[in-house]
């Protein structure tokens, strides 16, 4: 027998989303890069020798998992009217030319596939990621009261007003809403 109490109307666990978040509002959006950026910086920086493959592939996971978020049959988010991936991937080229213009000639191939550019400009988001961390991380005045990385500190990093700020250009940027904002830099 169920317990009603534990069940939402439409059989769904309590507590589950009811209705997909919205990816028109880049605040929304922001939110969920935030999520993936704080699992991301837990793995990188809480214990990263302990894991090894697991957290290879856990890393893997985030990245794939972002990027799945902006596909069009995606079950997770509404993304914004018109949305494409073909339009994303026109809007993000540009900003990834020079990193495409290195690989090989196997992988430029690969890259000319819309969802594969989509992919590639999430795993720069979390290489920026990682580099504004590190960056974060090293200055003291940042830090404050913590010695080390950990749960707090990540935190803190993610809810500044200079890293939200960023991980809401970067959602603008990939869905293609920045307003006055211009693309690229």
């Amino acid at each position: 027998m169920t317990d009603s109490r534990s069940m939402a109307p439409d059989g769904a666990a309590e507590g589950a989303l009811a209705v997909r978040p919205s990816l028109a509002d880049p605040g929304a959006a922001a939110e969920l890069f935030s999520c993936a950026a704080s699992d991301f910086l837990r793995i990188i920086y809480l214990n990263p020798a302990e894991h090894g493959d697991e957290a290879e592939n856990a890393v893997a996971e985030i990245v794939f998992g972002l990027a799945a978020l902006f596909e069009e049959t995606s079950d997770i988010v509404d993304l914004p009217e018109g949305f494409t991936v073909a339009g994303a991937a026109e809007r993000l080229r540009p900003d990834l030319e020079r990193r495409i213009s290195v690989m090989t000639a196997e992988e430029q191939t690969m890259f000319r596939e819309p969802s594969a550019l989509l992919t590639l400009a999430v795993n720069v988001f979390f290489e920026e990621l990682l580099e504004r961390a590190d960056l974060w991380f090293e200055n003291p005045e940042h830090l404050g009261k913590y010695a080390v990385v950990d749960d707090d500190a990540i935190h803190v990093f993610l809810v500044s007003d200079e890293t939200y700020d960023w991980l809401t250009e970067w959602a603008e940027r990939i869905l293609g809403c920045d307003g006055d904002a211009e693309d690229g830099e």
